[in-house]
């Protein structure tokens, strides 16, 4: 795909990693731009702003960057009543589809509701909402902990925690990390499968799904496009993975209703597989189960999805 609109999701892949030349937040999100609008105990809210390399030709955002847009927010929840810049890590969360779609700028407003007080190592709970100009998207919540920090990582102050990360540095003309080549790299390779109308986020951050028989199987490369500030997959992206390798599975009900997903490992590796079993599909409903697996075969994720045939499908059904 070599078109003007190619050149500029490119160009917005390098701005991307400009951006992540500060300190404070992974690729990913530094990909999306994501923007603080509050930070406070009593909440804390994300913007994700109308960008054209987000989203599909109809203007329709793809499902990696609301997800990935969610579970940021929810875990940001919890920052407030947090020391600057500590780990934290997501332990289960939930994404509810309201069926509007998300077009034009996305805002994500969440609160942390407390912490359990029995367990040795407290989960944050955590809820919000995701909204456009129309209306609301999904309704969100997840449970977060403090981890340690790994040895050799040094992680700063979020870019939600300071007032200000600068202006990101110029890129054009400056020689690439290695893992900067190889986002770059990645990058180039989803632009030469990309068709006209395809959503490029759904290809950067998508997998190779074979499916069949109410079951689906995927892979996942992973790598700096796709981690988080410690070096793993990032817990909003997996989960969107996920999703896409269960819809797979039913193709009659391609509508999304719900997602919900524990997190039993980090995503580590060179890439992900996903498996995907269909556990009830009716004229109307279908449920899935899927579990995503990383490096040495070890379970990273647990994905139940709620899917929907279309209206006019399951009307014809009647």
């Amino acid at each position: 795909m070599n078109t003007p609109e190619a050149t500029a999701l490119r160009g917005h892949v390098l701005q991307g990693l400009a951006r992540n030349r500060l300190p404070g937040l992974h690729f990913p999100g530094n990909f999306l731009a994501l923007e603080r609008r509050r930070f406070s105990r009593e909440a804390v809210v994300l913007a994700l702003p109308a960008v054209p390399h987000v989203a599909d030709s109809r203007g329709v955002i793809g499902l990696p960057a609301v997800a990935l847009h969610v579970d940021v927010t929810l875990a940001t929840a919890m920052r407030p009543f947090l020391a600057p810049g500590v780990r934290t890590a997501t332990v289960s969360m939930q994404i509810v589809f309201t069926g509007l779609a998300p077009v034009g700028e996305l805002v994500c407003e969440a609160q942390c509701l407390g912490f359990s007080q029995e367990a040795a190592l407290p989960q944050a709970v955590c809820r919000g909402e995701l909204r456009s100009n129309a209306g609301v998207i999904c309704y969100c919540s997840g449970t977060f902990v403090q981890l340690p920090t790994p040895q050799g990582v040094q992680l700063s102050p979020t870019a939600w925690e300071v007032d200000t990360r600068g202006e990101a540095p110029p890129i054009e003309g400056t020689p690439l990390s290695a893992a900067e080549q190889q986002v770059l790299k990645h990058a180039d390779r989803c632009l030469g499968a990309m068709a006209p109308g395809d959503c490029f986020v759904d290809r950067f951050w998508g997998g190779e799904i074979r499916s069949g028989a109410g079951k689906a199987r995927s892979h996942l490369p992973i790598g700096p496009h796709a981690n988080n500030r410690v070096g793993n997959s990032q817990g909003g992206l997996m989960m969107a993975y996920a999703a896409a390798t269960a819809a797979a599975a039913v193709p009659g009900h391609r509508v999304l209703e719900s997602i919900s997903a524990w997190f039993i490992s980090p995503g580590v590796g060179a890439r992900l597989r996903a498996q995907s079993e269909t556990l009830q599909s009716g004229r109307s409903l279908a449920v899935v189960r899927t579990q995503v697996f990383g490096a040495g075969r070890k379970r990273v994720l647990e994905v139940i999805t709620n899917h929907a045939a279309p209206r006019q499908a399951a009307a014809g059904n009647g």
